[in-house]
């Protein structure tokens, strides 16, 4: 009694779904009526999202429980692709993603292989990761997530300049309006492109915490090799000197330098080097003079024999 319960519910589930399925795809047919290709690209809605979200989850569970069986039930097994749905492009279009995935006019749904297009659409620059299901009525379901660029920087000879992505990785050649406005990476180690770099991610981790304290994104993060004790610094729009950080207790150093920025902005404007390595105290430097380089704030001369933090 339990089993054929459970065989009629599904029956009735999936009557409803391709009922649904079809009637959208009519309206689509409705709204691209006269289209010559063969694929229509559809841009889901972001009011869409629980229901994709719950077609992806319920596609691969079903696929996982159930595999051709089900296919059958819904009446896929037979159909062609005639819709690539998309969710989560921001930057691409939905045409871009239907045609990175690989996946050609007319091919039978059935024999689309699902973890095959998520692969073929992980390669595209712009993709981190992807997800995709069929769904009745010739629909196959793409859902991805955009990489964002959040800072760039400059590889190769001759040099080309990367967008950069918060795991560090500078995962395509962009132009300048994709980058305008990001700070600039420069790392003294050799850095890899489309791989992660947990230098350069750490450097944008930083750069992104300062407009949380009330301070503009840096125009420049510096990373120096392993061995410098300087490690990372930053300069900052409108700003003169550079602000170096060093290598350890950096939210402390960034959380000192927002002070530093509020209470003696006058005294930093004056600077070249902003030295924020100490744990008691901030170092000025300036061009060298006769009579020493740095000052501490209040005047005092710095403490040479002191060993930065960082």
């Amino acid at each position: 009694m339990m089993q054929r319960r459970r065989s009629d519910r599904l029956d009735r589930d999936a009557r409803a779904r391709r009922a649904r399925a079809q009637a959208h795809l009519d309206r689509v047919r409705q709204r691209r009526a006269g289209a010559a290709h063969g694929v229509l690209f559809r841009l889901v809605p972001r009011a869409s999202r629980l229901p994709l979200a719950g077609a992806l989850l319920a596609g691969a569970a079903a696929g996982a429980l159930w595999g051709d069986a089900l296919l059958d039930a819904l009446g896929i097994s037979a159909q062609r692709v005639e819709v690539i749905a998309v969710r989560g492009v921001q930057r691409l279009s939905a045409a871009d993603v239907a045609g990175a995935s690989g996946v050609q006019p007319g091919a039978a749904l059935r024999d689309v292989d699902l973890r095959g297009v998520a692969r073929q659409l992980a390669t595209h620059d712009w993709i981190e990761t992807a997800e995709a299901v069929r769904a009745p009525g010739g629909a196959l379901v793409v859902e991805i997530v955009e990489r964002i660029a959040l800072a760039a920087i400059d590889l190769g000879a001759p040099p080309e300049t990367y967008a950069v992505d918060a795991s560090g990785a500078p995962f395509t050649v962009a132009d300048a309006e994709t980058l305008a406005g990001l700070p600039r990476l420069a790392a003294a180690a050799s850095v890899e492109a489309r791989q992660p770099s947990a230098r350069l991610a750490e450097a944008v981790r930083l750069a992104y915490r300062l407009p949380g304290m009330g301070i503009a994104l840096p125009e420049e993060i510096s990373i120096a090799a392993d061995d410098d004790p300087e490690g990372f610094a930053l300069r900052l729009p409108s700003l003169p000197p550079r602000f170096v950080l060093g290598r350890e207790a950096l939210d402390e150093r960034i959380e000192q330098l927002a002070h530093v920025l509020a209470r003696r902005a006058d005294a930093v404007t004056s600077a070249t080097t902003v030295d924020l390595r100490f744990a008691d105290q901030v170092v000025l430097r300036n061009e060298p003079t006769p009579r020493g380089s740095a000052a501490a704030l209040g005047g005092r001369p710095a403490p040479h024999q002191r060993k930065p933090a960082g």
